[in-house]
């Protein structure tokens, strides 16, 4: 069975426009930030909850439950990165946009047509600096919250 090592095989693309979510151009992810240098290895979290629903009835013996509300948490864990300071001065409070990912394939592979990616449109939470500890990065996360739908299986036109 062939497996694919993920490591260095995901981008992770902020931009501020995209028209359709299920099919971002090339021209407006590649106008994006590309974050992936700036996410500790591990910082990249995407979390889909998926709610029951009670749809079983007074006749029932069981609970039946459907599939209901999805709710998802995005968190990203950032490295500050010396003088630039990237993503921290990407992300002040209440910034809106739009988090596009790729698995999958190298990072340094340009963004093309037909690549599946995900579509988040998001606004961020206040950043959160980590609390200083011996032999650590001086890193801080983000908390993001949907805005809208998004398309998690999004190809590129």
């Amino acid at each position: 069975m062939a497996v694919v090592i993920i490591d260095g095989r995901v981008a992770v693309d902020w931009c501020t426009a995209i028209a359709t979510l299920a099919s971002p151009t090339t021209s407006e992810l590649n106008a994006g930030t590309r974050l992936e240098t700036f996410i500790t290895p591990d910082g990249l979290t995407i979390n889909p909850t998926t709610a029951p629903v009670d749809v079983s009835n007074l006749g029932s013996k069981y609970t039946w439950k459907r599939a209901g509300r999805v709710d998802i948490a995005v968190k990203i864990k950032f490295h500050h990165d010396g003088s630039t300071d990237t993503a921290w001065n990407l992300f002040p409070y209440r910034t809106n946009g739009f988090l596009a990912v790729r698995r999958g394939i190298d990072r340094t592979t340009a963004f093309a047509s037909t690549q599946q990616v995900e579509c988040y449109p998001l606004e961020s939470a206040e950043p959160d600096q980590i609390d200083p500890a011996p032999n650590t990065n001086w890193d801080f996360t983000i908390d993001f919250f949907l805005t809208g739908d998004p398309v998690t299986r999004a190809v590129i036109a």
